[in-house]
């Protein structure tokens, strides 16, 4: 993407900031996701589109047009992507632009005025202004959009945008159960569990032991290693659905909003993590304890039921000061600070999972949902906007799956490390300069 067409999206932005609806709002994100591998340039979608949709009463100016690229040798059409959050419909004087339950975005021509501030407020630049001088833009054929039906690459896929509504739920169940497992039934003992025959215990923890111990136990590095495996497999599936703490975190990210304040720039580093680790390593080795356990919050929540809670006094206190941080971003305290969250992503770096944003199905800044409903932030919208399939760090990731559960493209997915990518690491065009050419011509 160009710097002049970033500057533009920029400014757009500042003209018309993110809508946040009261009430109840259109979630279906209807729309026609395209697939540029498959695209050959034939031209038929905007031939049959130019041919009166699926309608085909009379002949109309297309609504969705194609652009190619000679040097490169590909095309890329252009339609309205029916947004979420629809720039064009704010930008409309006359209220002429509606959004329908169906999620498909609609013009009423007996409103429009050709004025054409929706042309310049859409970041795709998808409304056209016809050789007479009308405004014109896809109404997904109410959504039988021929254009699909006519693609004989199945370049053109007509969604409506379903959810996988299931994965929260069990996301709540999963996290509810472990809290009151680890809390209330096996009081204080989340550093190191008994299963069956195997102990599991908290790699972090036992880094200590052996640094202020200055001995190796083989049990307990056994025990450890177990949870490290576990990470390989799962990823960090732990701090998203399993820490008691992490639990804490998303309850006030429910009841709380962000961006109350915000931390100093050298606070919001991601390797912060790794340096409270390496301090509280070196505090174990002087001090011949676990320094960090009297203050870890993972531990204080577990350790916070029944008469450990009158116990603990000020190891307590830290428990609301992490949670606090919240009210800056989600999850501050696993992004920037948890020394065993950063254990954990060691393993998850290079293990057998990862979370993948797949740019052939996703409806780029029309959409922004996976990077919305992220709490590590770890979701580049820049990269989106320009149809890249970002590089999940698995480090980063406590693997949640909100984004996969948000996404009703199918774009987001978790897949295993041998299977093969459904990505695209190179920009799409952006049509924003060439649709404000003609605009200006």
């Amino acid at each position: 993407m160009t710097q002049n067409t970033s500057q533009t999206l920029d400014r757009l932005r500042d003209l018309f900031p993110p809508f946040r609806a009261k009430g109840r709002t259109v979630t279906r994100g209807a729309g026609i996701v395209f697939d540029p591998a498959k695209c050959t340039g034939c031209g038929l979608c905007a031939s049959v589109c130019a041919a009166g949709g699926s309608g085909g009463k009379e002949p109309r100016p297309p609504r969705v047009h194609l652009f190619h690229d000679a040097a490169a040798g590909t095309s890329f059409a252009v339609l309205c992507q029916h947004c979420l959050d629809p720039q064009c419909m704010k930008a409309c004087p006359n209220g002429a632009l509606s959004k329908s339950k169906d999620g498909i975005v609609r013009m009423d021509k007996r409103l429009c005025v050709n004025c054409g501030l929706c042309i310049a407020a859409c970041p795709e630049g998808a409304p056209f202004r016809a050789p007479d001088g009308e405004v014109v833009k896809c109404d997904l054929c109410d959504g039988e959009p021929a254009c699909v039906e006519a693609c004989p690459h199945g370049a053109l896929m007509y969604t409506k945008g379903r959810r996988r509504l299931w994965i929260a739920p069990l996301r709540w169940l999963c996290q509810l159960m472990s809290f009151l497992l680890l809390v209330v039934v096996l009081v204080g003992s989340v550093c190191s569990l008994n299963v069956v025959t195997f102990d599991i215990a908290c790699p972090f923890g036992v880094l200590q032991n052996v640094f202020s111990a200055k001995a190796i136990l083989l049990t307990t590095i056994v025990a450890a290693v177990l949870f490290m495996l576990a990470s390989v497999v799962f990823g960090r599936a732990f701090c998203g659905w399993l820490c008691p703490f992490g639990f804490v975190l998303d309850i006030v990210d429910k009841i709380i909003p962000h961006k109350l304040f915000r931390m100093p720039a050298f606070l919001r580093n991601r390797h912060n993590k790794y340096g409270v680790g390496a301090g509280a390593l070196a505090a174990a080795g002087l001090a011949g304890t676990q320094a960090f356990c009297v203050v870890c919050p993972i531990g204080g929540v577990c350790r916070s039921y029944g008469l450990n809670s009158v116990m603990a006094g000020a190891e307590a206190a830290i428990i609301p000061a992490a949670a606090a941080l919240n009210l800056g971003e989600s999850r501050s305290w696993c992004r920037y600070f948890c020394p065993v969250g950063a254990t954990l992503g060691l393993a998850a770096k290079y293990g057998l999972v990862r979370i993948e944003i797949g740019a052939m199905r996703c409806k780029k800044f029309s959409c922004m949902r996976c990077a919305t409903v992220c709490p590590m932030g770890i979701i580049p919208e820049d990269q989106l906007v320009q149809g890249i399939s970002p590089q999940i760090n698995m480090a980063e990731c406590i693997t949640c799956l909100r984004c996969v559960g948000a996404c009703p493209h199918g774009a987001a997915s978790i897949r295993l490390v041998w299977q093969k990518p459904r990505t695209r690491h190179g920009s799409l065009p952006c049509v924003c300069t060439e649709n404000a050419k003609r605009e200006k011509a």
